[in-house]
């Protein structure tokens, strides 16, 4: 559906309402769930994003990951692992600049397949009982792996993650929440460096911020009924459909 000019969401024809819809529907999916779990918003809406139209991600859909990510963060600011944050963003932003360059030099695929399978490898780890902690090691290389996936693909909860799948729902939530906020604006920074965003992208975003902000307010309903072991459980069960999804999405892109 992508065409040689503007993005497609910036053409407002009846022909791309279908479209549009389904992004819409994913956006306020992802961002429903992200509101609650502390992850989903790129999981989910990222494959279908980039169905629609390949240049709304990683660049518009990394400014919806900032804005929905500042809401959660303000919501519950005062259960966010400040400490822990500090290791995070440390790692993430060499992880960053690192991506930058490879989105300019190197082949996305061979990327996005590496990620996708350490990613599920470590779902399939930490589901075995293998238990990965918040420790200072920990949270640099998840930082690091973080910004590099995330810059390059918009997907890049799922290291984050897996380092706090044993913390309580709310700090999950806000850590991870406060790590995007300022993740995604360097991110963003960079990709414009490297002249992979520009403001038409960003225009291009506010077409889903009426689906994002509807996610985010329907979550404050489900929170409450939110236990640490079920947040636990979409972690991973998130952790591993992301993974799966970018393998799946780089192999049939190769055929």
């Amino acid at each position: 559906m992508s065409s040689g000019g503007g993005t497609v969401v910036l053409s407002l024809d009846l022909a791309h309402w279908p479209a549009l819809l389904l992004g819409a529907l994913a956006v306020f999916t992802g961002s429903l769930i992200q509101a609650s779990t502390g992850l989903g918003l790129g999981m989910i809406a990222a494959p279908i994003l980039l169905l629609i139209d390949p240049r709304l991600v990683p660049g518009p859909l990394l400014v919806l990951a900032l804005l929905v990510s500042s809401l959660i963060a303000w919501r519950e600011r005062e259960a966010i692992d400040v400490r822990g944050l500090s290791y995070a963003l440390v790692g993430r932003v060499p992880g960053t600049v690192v991506a930058g360059l490879a989105i300019s030099l190197l082949p996305l695929a061979t990327y996005s397949l590496l990620f996708g399978a350490l990613v599920l490898g470590a779902v399939l780890l930490s589901a075995s009982g293998w238990r990965v902690q918040p420790t200072r090691p920990n949270l640099l290389v998840a930082g690091f792996a973080s910004g590099f996936m995330g810059t390059l693909t918009s997907i890049g909860a799922p290291p984050l993650a897996l380092a706090y799948q044993h913390g309580a729902a709310a700090s999950i939530r806000a850590t991870m929440a406060a790590f995007f906020v300022l993740g995604s604006a360097f991110s963003l920074v960079v990709l414009a460096h490297f002249g992979r965003f520009s403001a038409t992208e960003g225009l291009a975003a506010a077409v889903f911020v009426p689906p994002l902000l509807a996610g985010f307010w329907l979550s404050g309903r489900v929170v409450p009924r939110i236990s640490n072991r079920r947040a636990r459980q979409a972690v991973l069960g998130l952790s591993g459909l992301s993974a799966t999804l970018l393998i799946g999405k780089t192999l049939l892109a190769g055929v």
